[in-house]
């Protein structure tokens, strides 16, 4: 995650000795490039997510998103190939904050690849205030819908990569298990990221 260069940056070097062994294990470059620190999402609309990795062996992700005052998370959307390097997100009855980040792992195992800066989702009636063209859908990418509220019980909003064609996989009894471990493994992270900033700021 990238930080301004103010006083909180100077929490980075605690906060790095709370983040989980996962982070640790991920590539050696994977950045998610959109959403970016300010930007403002509406409700309705279809907003990019966007990355750019230089690993190889990673064909696949998964897609989150989490908040630093709220736990839980919204899944959004499985194995999602990464040669596509974005994906459009349309939300949905989501609850409004500005403490939001996208989050790009495994979920399986518990790998955390990226996480982004933090942004801002806006109540339904709201308007964003951020450039259109900033956070403009890729039109050739596809969409996926997310809605509701953060529920670890809910599924994946869409699933794509040899699930979606309605391949067995090997692993994917495993995968309930495997997301709750992610699924600690951020709330630790995104807890300890708000906690850092309560002594930092």
């Amino acid at each position: 995650m990238r930080f301004p260069f103010s006083r909180k940056a100077l929490g980075i070097s605690a906060l790095v000795a709370l983040i989980p062994t996962s982070l640790a294990m991920g590539p050696s470059y994977f950045h998610i490039r959109k959403p970016v620190q300010k930007d403002q999402w509406d409700q309705g609309k279809p907003h990019a997510v966007t990355w750019v990795h230089a690993v190889d062996n990673i064909d696949m992700i998964d897609i989150e998103f989490a908040r630093l005052s709220t736990a839980g998370l919204l899944f959004a959307a499985r194995d999602v190939p990464t040669r596509w390097g974005a994906l459009n997100i349309e939300l949905n009855g989501v609850p409004p904050g500005d403490d939001y980040f996208v989050v790009c792992l495994n979920a399986t195992n518990g790998i955390v690849y990226s996480i982004s800066d933090p942004f801002s989702i806006l109540p339904p009636s709201s308007s964003s205030s951020t450039d259109p063209n900033a956070i403009a859908p890729d039109p050739s990418k596809p969409t996926v819908t997310v809605t509701g509220t953060p529920n670890p019980t809910q599924q994946w909003a869409q699933t794509f990569g040899p699930q979606a064609a309605g391949a067995m996989s090997l692993v994917h009894g495993d995968h309930h298990i495997g997301r709750s471990i992610a699924s600690a493994v951020l709330c630790t992270f995104v807890g300890a990221l708000a906690g850092t900033a309560w002594i930092v700021l």
